[in-house]
């Protein structure tokens, strides 16, 4: 276990040299963004996504200004859900910002679940996973279960049982929705065109918790390569923040 004094951590996108990421933590900014694609037609010359990420946990802006002033950025980009939570009060606040359509939306729900499609329009295998996230959560909610929480999440993670029938899915990618519908993704070598292996598994997890005293817990679960597709190995890494919280 890492006991970090780096105020930002990030899990870097690899396909860009932009410095951009898919998942961002401050302690110090007390801020967390994370972005999700969206399946689209892509644009020529498009600017990186994972950019967004980044700058909003280096900044201090709160959600509502940052999305307003990288609004035109945004445009230029392929189509996206911007994730973001700011750990400033006693509640968090959870908001979603998506150039599809131009919405930011703060959520009030205790428990919510997002994926690769509008956050107002969940896939079922969204709903399903929030409903176990909710019972995982209410049934391990004390330190002293802390371990045993962490495996459930783990598990769920990977849970590969498929949430049919899915319309949406099923308009969206009518030859992947049966290997889409789980929330743990396995597709077979080859459905993806020339990328094979590297969409053939989820390759890493990643699990965050904050205690009300503001100290954070990252959990990454990373595939150990070369990967089996049928007898996949995981290695555990664990991060460690503290957050002043008021």
């Amino acid at each position: 276990m890492k006991k970090s004094k780096c105020y930002l951590f990030l899990g870097r996108d690899l396909e860009v040299d932009e410095g951009g990421t898919w998942l961002a933590f401050s302690p110090l900014r007390k801020k967390m963004g994370v972005l999700l694609n969206l399946p689209s037609p892509k644009k020529p010359d498009a600017k990186s996504r994972g950019k967004i990420v980044a700058d909003f946990v280096k900044n201090d802006k709160p959600i509502k200004t940052y999305v307003e002033q990288m609004k035109s950025y945004a445009h230029n980009c392929n189509e996206f859900v911007f994730v973001s939570i700011e750990f400033k009060n006693s509640l968090p606040l959870i908001s979603t910002y998506n150039n599809a359509n131009d919405q930011l939306v703060t959520h009030r729900d205790p428990f919510m679940g997002f994926s690769n499609n509008l956050p107002e329009k969940p896939l079922k295998k969204v709903e399903a996973g929030r409903n176990k996230l909710q019972q995982i959560v209410s049934t391990f909610n004390k330190v002293c279960t802390q371990d045993e929480l962490i495996d459930r999440l783990i598990d769920l993670l990977k849970w590969e049982e498929s949430h049919l029938p899915d319309h949406q899915l099923e308009t969206r990618q009518p030859n992947l929705y049966k290997e889409l519908s789980s929330v743990f993704v396995r597709v077979p070598q080859g459905r993806y065109g020339t990328r094979g292996l590297s969409l053939l598994l989820q390759l890493t997890h990643t699990i965050v918790l904050v205690t009300k005293s503001g100290h954070m817990n990252v959990i990454e679960m990373t595939l150990v390569s070369p990967i089996d597709p049928e007898n996949p190995k995981w290695t555990k890494t664990e991060y460690q923040f503290d957050m002043q919280m008021k």
